[in-house]
């Protein structure tokens, strides 16, 4: 008898410790339940406290006086065979620069370069076959002759020589500062314009309560410069000058100044102003 009393209270123990291991495991699981519940506000709320962003341009100009002119003159010609057609392209060349010379040009400011020699074709219409044929009309030869000088007063006078001696085509006239000036005016506005570009956006801020706290990145979008100008006292000698032809007046070019140009992309950290 005594023993089945035992045997009874050694059950009954036994399911009170699981009654109570459950109860145990199931106010984890809740409380488990809870946390995973509140995640969401709880990242919610931090999420509104991460840094907030404001992206603003800055530009700023400059302007620089020219210090040296840059010519460039194409040279083409066509000969029955390679060698006749270079021997008329160094022709040309070399009476332009003698002239040049006599001019004041000084040899150093004289280059020539790019040169090609090719086949040139033409399409002749051929009535036996009733279509375009291309015939071998003689060999091209070009050649480029660029004049760099700070003598920016013998620019009207060189184009006027190069043209008197048949060399009709001229790429570029370009009147430049040297590139140490042009360098020196960019770094300079880079800064002016990334200055600007934190007035503007202290401008913005001022009535939201909010001010910049640091800056993120900074993007330094491509300089420009205005193009150069070329004035002439008669009608375009690119094409309508032939030789044989008198021009009354020397080429006028003028000179002006460069304006550059430099734009920034500033993206800053913003945030509330902190009560003083």
């Amino acid at each position: 008898m005594a023993n089945q009393i035992l045997l009874c209270l050694l059950i009954i123990s036994l399911l009170s410790i699981g009654q109570l291991t459950f109860a145990s495991e199931r106010k984890s699981s809740n409380e488990r339940l809870e946390k995973k519940d509140n995640f969401v506000p709880q990242w919610e709320e931090r999420q509104h406290h991460l840094p907030e962003f404001m992206r603003v341009s800055g530009v700023a100009s400059g302007y620089l006086p020219s210090e040296q002119v840059i010519i460039e003159f194409d040279i083409e010609t066509l000969g029955d065979s390679a060698g006749t057609s270079l021997l008329q392209n160094n022709k040309s060349i070399s009476k332009a620069i003698n002239e040049m010379k006599k001019a004041g040009v000084e040899e150093s400011e004289l280059t020539t370069q790019d040169m090609r020699i090719f086949p040139s074709y033409r399409e002749e219409y051929d009535g036996k076959i009733k279509s375009y044929q291309s015939t071998i009309e003689g060999y091209k030869v070009e050649n480029k002759l660029k004049f760099i000088s700070k003598k920016l007063f013998l620019a009207g006078k060189v184009i006027d020589i190069a043209v008197s001696n048949g060399i009709n085509k001229i790429s570029s006239v370009q009147f430049v500062p040297t590139q140490t000036k042009i360098k020196e005016l960019k770094d300079s506005l880079i800064s002016q314009a990334v200055e600007d570009a934190v007035k503007r956006a202290n401008l913005a801020l001022q009535s939201l309560n909010y001010e910049i706290k640091s800056v993120k990145k900074i993007d330094i979008e491509n300089d420009s410069h205005g193009k150069n100008q070329i004035y002439k006292s008669k009608a375009s000698f690119l094409e309508s000058y032939s030789p044989g032809s008198e021009l009354s007046e020397e080429t006028k070019l003028f000179d002006n100044l460069k304006k550059f140009t430099v734009s920034v992309n500033v993206s800053f950290i913003i945030g509330r102003k902190e009560s003083s």
